[in-house]
């Protein structure tokens, strides 16, 4: 017998002083809409991955979304997702179009057991890319441009400055985005007020995110702060607002 327990305790004590290791504990990945986090996951958007020791590098490649970002890369069915970003708690990758609306998602980190979990997600839904959260004066201002001049090609960015706004001729404004490309139908208001939709569509800018670009009415001048509801088909995007003033 204690032959039988000398043997043991010198294996187990083999195993712990040679540095074999354990089988790790397995974590769990947080999926979500990374610009409306109560939305669900949309085809052909941003998707937020968090997580632990994903890389112990931190790069941002927006514009060229590769497939591999620090060492990471993200498969949806076997795929390889364009990545725009990719850092050691967190990956913000773009979920393509084209596949089922229940999909394996795999995340391989740069080193170690490669994580997967399943994923749902719907054609369309929609998000507003807003320049602040915090407390700032640009909190939940959106990203993008706006006119009051039909003829100027040059038009100016979305602060929280009033939007100078026409009373002769509607204003226009565009606002960057996910989740509408797909839609069949966009509406926004502004403090209720409708306004027309005048263009919907992926981004020439950055993959992942689409434009979405409406009118103003002259009725709205000098209006202050309007809350901006972005819906398709009763699914509301997340909150945005403007400040409107006078030409």
């Amino acid at each position: 017998m204690r032959r039988l327990l000398l043997i043991i305790m010198l294996g187990c004590g083999s195993l712990l002083g040679t540095g074999a290791s354990f089988p790790a504990r397995l974590q769990s990945l947080t999926v979500k809409n990374f610009l409306n986090p109560d939305a669900p996951l949309v085809r052909e958007s941003l998707v937020l991955v968090e997580g632990t020791n994903f890389t112990n590098l931190e790069e941002n490649d927006p514009f060229g979304t590769p497939t591999t970002l620090a060492g990471v890369q993200v498969l949806a069915d076997g795929i390889p997702q364009r990545i725009r970003s990719a850092a050691p708690t967190r990956v913000v990758f773009i979920l393509d179009a084209a596949g089922l609306p229940t999909r394996a998602l795999e995340l391989r980190p740069k080193t170690g057991t490669p994580l997967t979990t399943q994923i749902t997600l719907v054609n369309a839904w929609p998000a507003v890319v807003v320049q602040s959260t915090g407390e700032d004066s640009e909190a939940f201002i959106p990203s993008g441009l706006f006119t009051n001049d039909p003829g100027q090609t040059f038009l100016r960015p979305l602060t929280s400055d009033p939007i100078p706004v026409a009373l002769a001729r509607e204003t226009l404004v565009l606002i960057n985005g996910s989740g509408w490309r797909f839609a069949a139908n966009v509406s926004v208001r502004l403090n209720g007020t409708p306004c027309k939709v005048v263009k919907v569509g992926p981004s020439g800018l950055f993959p992942g995110q689409d434009e979405l670009a409406f009118l103003v009415p002259p009725i709205l001048a000098n209006y202050g702060p309007v809350d901006v509801v972005v819906t398709v088909a009763g699914r509301e995007a997340n909150y945005a607002r403007l400040v409107l003033g006078r030409e």
